[in-house]
């Protein structure tokens, strides 16, 4: 055996079950050369989930070794169901040369093909593209049903997961299923490193998974996740399983190989400095002050306490604080549970990932008209680094067709801490669209009270005005000075009610200028666009600034902001011919 695999006992390893032959010597070779550059590329871009991917890097190792790939219906088929632990593969094919050094060193630029998550399916081995956590097992078992579909009688889909992701309820609707159908060519894969966002997993969900698969009929194995030989003696008695699906836990240590990450909740040996304001620290902030007034609040996460900035309120309140795993669905539900109850509730996730959670939203929050306060972070493109997988840039259109549902949108830190304390108060539910950390300073230096419904001018000016919330609006405010050198009067105003929007005003504004520029870092259909739009058809000329796509992956917000034509230069080029148009 291997001795923690970085000592070998054995040299070329032949596995006739699986017809290949695997040089032990080399998988360390590959492994230690891969490390290296995962760690140079944290130092690159400290945003790659350094310590999980070492993690894994060993079974990735492995894998990509084992499977068959190819065109024909009988190939092996690799599910990265925990997305973020890509840089592991993409560091273990530089070293075989399929891809270049220098192109993995272009990690999240715009151009480049490779990103922090599973998201380029013409990469090798990435069969999906992934980043969502639990959505993989479910793939899994539609590519096993495909295999026996096609008479597939030995094609293999093996599915990565991480144990923090088995807090999500879809891979037990999976597992479930994959129990029905016998599937004895799927093989789920747990690395077991012990971490997720906000801990070890033994104190966020503390239950024992290869119980509940064994529970559920599926052959259950576990060993060592860093030992070459026994990786591949688990897995071939895996393939040997007949009659039903296999799963794997396997041991690992996150950081493994770097003394300053093994075993901690780390991912970078590099944090990023945290900016001077912050949306997210200013919401942290505010929610531990209102705390101290109110006995009848409570904040939920979902294992992004720290990410949120949520844990400022557990902290000072640890009785009123609740972390609940990584289970969005379930977070809707807790909150219903807490307003019934007489509390207000505070559900706090990512934006993206609280609408897995929109059929409760409809039918168990919003039917109920309960006092329920969703606060949804990394909205937008502000989490540029995890792309887009992570990046809601629908979520506010999904939202404004429910009835009942207020929708709030800050366009800065200092709005975050006008509004939070407003929404609170207002009784019913409420949704509220709050960036990571980029917050340029739109309202820093304004004197308002914020109130529900409100419009609030930044810029005067009557040939055309620009409407909007969020960061969009600094370049706004900056193109509409611009403009004014050019004798051209551009209005533009912060719209963070999104809904009810003040028909009124927005009207008002439309009679006058007969030129209306939106600016969101949302979709063109369905967000603050459409919603002016509907409004003011017959009377001004829309313009929709926006996110068309899904979104992508960058080494900054700003960045991201200028791809997508929502900066100063964009919106000013835009403005000049609405206006000249006219």
């Amino acid at each position: 055996m291997l001795n923690g695999a970085y000592g070998i006992s054995g040299i070329p390893m032949v596995i006739e079950k699986l017809g290949i032959s695997l040089d032990l010597n080399r998988l360390v070779e590959v492994r230690d050369r891969a490390r290296d550059l995962l760690i140079k590329l944290d130092r690159e871009f400290p945003y790659i989930h350094l310590g999980s991917s070492l993690a894994a890097l060993d079974v990735i190792n492995v894998l990509t070794r084992i499977m068959r790939k190819g065109n024909n219906d009988c190939r092996d088929w690799f599910i990265l169901s925990i997305g973020h632990v890509a840089p592991a593969l993409y560091a273990i094919l530089t070293v075989e040369g399929a891809i270049p050094a220098e192109k993995l060193m272009e990690i999240n630029q715009l151009t480049s093909s490779v990103s922090t998550h599973a998201d380029n399916m013409d990469l090798p081995y990435i069969d999906a593209t992934t980043g969502s956590l639990g959505q993989g097992l479910s793939m899994g078992v539609g590519l096993a049903l495909t295999s026996r579909s096609r008479g597939c009688s030995d094609g293999v889909v093996y599915v990565l997961m991480g144990d923090g992701e088995l807090n999500e309820g879809q891979p037990w609707e999976a597992a479930m299923t994959a129990t029905k159908y016998g599937l004895d060519n799927l093989i789920a894969i747990v690395s077991l490193n012990g971490y997720q966002l906000d801990g070890p997993t033994s104190t966020i969900k503390p239950i024992n998974y290869v119980r509940i698969f064994e529970a559920l009929g599926w052959n259950v194995l576990y060993g060592n996740g860093h030992d070459y030989e026994e990786i591949i003696n688990l897995i071939i008695k895996a393939r040997e399983n007949r009659g039903k699906p296999s799963v794997i836990f396997l041991s690992t240590i996150r950081g493994r190989g770097i003394k300053n990450l093994e075993n901690s909740g780390k991912q970078t040996l590099n944090p990023p400095q945290r900016p001077q304001f912050s949306m997210r620290e200013a919401l942290g902030v505010t929610l531990a002050r209102l705390g101290e007034d109110n006995d009848k609040l409570v904040v939920i996460t979902t294992d992004v306490g720290e990410s949120t900035r949520a844990r400022y309120f557990g902290e000072r309140f640890p009785g009123r604080y609740f972390n609940i795993g990584i289970s969005e669905q379930d977070l809707i539900g807790v909150a219903v549970g807490f307003a019934l109850g007489g509390y207000v509730p505070i559900a706090m996730a990512y934006a993206m990932f609280m609408m897995r959670g929109w059929e409760q939203i409809r039918n168990s929050l919003g039917r109920m008209n309960l006092n329920v306060k969703l606060i949804a972070t990394h909205a937008g493109l502000s989490d540029f680094a995890d792309g887009p997988s992570h990046q809601a840039i629908e979520d506010v259109a999904l939202m404004r067709t429910l009835s009942n549902m207020i929708v709030v949108a800050p366009a800065d830190a200092w709005d975050v801490e006008r509004i939070i304390p407003r929404i609170i108060e207002h009784r019913g539910p409420v949704y509220v669209r709050i960036g990571r950390d980029y917050s340029p300073p739109i309202t820093m230096d304004l004197d308002y009270e914020f109130r529900l419904g409100d419009v609030y001018e930044l810029v005067d000016g009557d040939d055309a005005a620009i409407m909007g919330y969020g960061p969009p609006l600094y370049g706004a405010v900056k193109a509409a000075m611009e403009l004014r050198k050019m004798g051209i009067k551009v209005g533009v105003y912060n719209v963070p009610t999104i809904k009810p929007l003040n028909e009124y005003t927005v009207k008002r504004i439309a009679h006058r200028v007969g030129n209306i520029i939106v600016v969101e870092e949302h979709s063109p259909r369905g967000g603050l666009g459409s919603a002016i739009a509907e409004l003011v058809s017959g009377i001004a000329r829309v313009k929709m600034l926006g996110v068309d796509g899904y979104g992508h992956w960058g080494r900054s917000e700003e960045e991201l902001l200028r791809f997508y034509g929502l900066d100063e230069e964009s919106i000013t080029d835009v403005a000049l011919k609405l206006v000249n148009s006219q």
